[in-house]
């Protein structure tokens, strides 16, 4: 197996839009490879699309009102968790949970963290257009064919911690199918995939951190996809229904 490794690129701390290629190509132009791969931090992408919100120009509905009452957050934050969100289906106190493109998102991914006080980062417009657009800049300036995977991180169900996951990439195969392959013992496999973008965005987040490290992207070098494959959220999405979790807590379509 080749070594697959995971460099850290470190940058300035950034607070209003700025292009997102132009400061890739000026961190990390030169030494790209074909069959490299960006992992990038949503928010820091939302950031540089200008996706930043000052919470004390939100006017919030009597709903939103209502509900921030009894998940106990500000009717501001609510408000914009709601119009961000594709269902809200419960919560817990200082946060609502939400469904956004199928994925199981809390506060519909917006973030106070890392950001200035009263402000908040809302997930990219188009997690995959963004993903999509790097990967066309880098070869229009370098020539270069790389891999980008848009990266957040997450709660577990029952797990302590925090985890990476992918919520879009471009240029490679961020799920593999393994249906119809044996196992060590010829057992054939039936419903396994790997969550390739996953993975990496856990193994990303290793270095990237969760404080302030200032790491927003992670250069992976070493793993062989194919390349050309594009995915946005809902592509990791599986039907709520199907889902053993949500199954198993009653959960039904509204």
């Amino acid at each position: 197996m080749a070594e697959i490794t995971f460099v850290p690129v470190k940058t300035q701390r950034k607070t209003a839009p700025f292009g997102l290629g132009e400061l890739v190509d000026k961190l990390l132009g030169s030494e790209l490879r074909d069959g490299d791969i960006l992992v990038v931090s949503s928010k820091f992408i939302a950031v540089s699309e200008g996706r930043v919100v000052d919470l004390s120009t939100v006017v919030p509905s009597d709903h939103a009102a209502s509900m921030a009452r009894r998940m106990s957050i500000s009717p501001e934050l609510c408000e914009l968790v709601i119009r961000e969100s594709d269902e809200t289906i419960g919560g817990v106190t200082g946060f609502m949970l939400t469904l956004k493109e199928g994925l199981l998102t809390p506060n519909a991914g917006i973030d106070k963290s890392n950001i200035e006080h009263g402000k908040v980062v809302l997930y990219p417009r188009s997690p995959l257009e963004s993903a999509r657009a790097l990967v066309e800049e880098v070869r229009f300036r370098r020539g270069v064919e790389i891999g980008v995977v848009v990266s957040d991180s997450r709660l577990m169900p029952t797990r302590k911690g925090t985890v990476g996951v992918a919520l879009a990439a471009a240029g490679m195969e961020a799920i593999v199918d393994l249906r119809g392959r044996p196992d060590l013992f010829g057992n054939v496999l039936k419903v396994t995939s790997q969550a390739v973008a996953d993975d990496l965005c856990s193994g990303a987040q290793i270095v990237m951190g969760e404080a302030n490290e200032s790491v927003p992207i992670v250069l992976v070098r070493g793993l062989t996809t194919s390349a050309g494959k594009t995915y946005r959220m809902s592509s990791f999405a599986v039907d709520p229904e199907q889902c053993v979790y949500m199954r198993s807590l009653g959960y039904r379509a509204r």
